[in-house]
C-alpha cells in the first residue's frame, strides 16, 4: 500500500500506525515556482524534457555522475 499526500500550509503532521507498524517518509520544501511536467517516476520542467528523459532511459544514458559509474540505482 502506497499513498502520497500533499499538504497546504501548516506546521504539524500527525501519523498513527496500526498493529503492523508503519514506514513513513516526510519531505518538505519551499515551492520553486517552476513549471512541472510529470509522467510516471520522472518529473521535468517541460514535455520536451520529459520526452528526452525517457529516450535517455531507453538508451541507458539517463543516470549521470556517480550513479552511472557505480551502477547504483536511485
Amino acid at each position: 500500500n502506497r499513498s502520497l499526500v500533499l499538504f497546504d500550509r501548516g506546521d504539524e503532521v500527525v501519523v498513527q500506525a496500526g498493529e503492523d507498524g508503519i514506514r513513513f517518509l516526510l519531505v518538505s520544501g519551499q515551492p520553486i515556482q517552476e513549471p512541472v511536467a510529470w509522467y510516471g517516476p520522472i518529473v521535468m520542467n517541460t514535455q520536451n524534457e520529459l520526452r528526452e528523459a525517457f529516450q535517455e532511459l531507453e538508451r541507458g544514458t539517463f543516470l549521470k555522475g556517480e550513479a552511472s559509474r557505480t551502477g547504483s540505482g536511485i
